[in-house]
């Protein structure tokens, strides 16, 4: 176990989470999604380096997952979709903690899974879009605090 990965990534983590909230980044409908859709890219650029092809294609079909899914969360607005989006994060933390057993990518650093799953960046997504989706959700039944509103507004409505 790499302890420097894990700290390093729970830093990276928490950065992420307060940069995001700072920035107002959690009321754009595009910061999580495209946040979502490059981590794939980091595999494909390690097989790339290794000039591992054989790696490559099969991280890029593993990869497209996290692109639709980001895609659909940035095209369509919802409670859903929100979920959906904190489920792709759940699913590349499984993706990361089970990937040496199911792709050999000699290019990923050995202490990039740790780096992600150890430090657990993705489960604190997770749990920011998860607690976002259900305060979206609560703010179309309630009122709901102002900047919600504005994040909800700030969406542009799939039936236009």
């Amino acid at each position: 176990m790499n302890t420097y990965a894990l700290v390093i990534g729970a830093a990276i983590a928490v950065f992420a989470v307060l940069l995001f909230k700072a920035k107002g980044l959690e009321n754009t409908k595009w910061a999580y999604p495209i946040f979502l859709g490059t981590f794939p890219i980091y595999y494909w650029v390690f097989a790339v380096y290794a000039s591992d092809y054989a790696a490559l294609l099969e991280e890029l079909m593993a990869g497209v997952a996290f692109l639709a899914i980001g895609y659909i969360a940035y095209k369509f607005r919802s409670f859903a979709t929100l979920l959906l989006l904190a489920i792709g994060y759940v699913m590349h933390a499984a993706y990361d903690f089970y990937h040496n057993l199911f792709f050999v990518n000699t290019g990923a650093p050995t202490w990039w899974p740790e780096l992600w799953i150890g430090g657990c960046s993705d489960w604190r997504l997770c749990g920011v879009l998860g607690i976002l989706a259900f305060q979206k959700g609560a703010c179309r039944l309630t009122t709901g605090s102002g900047r919600l509103r504005r994040w909800h507004a700030a969406m542009p409505d799939p039936g236009r």
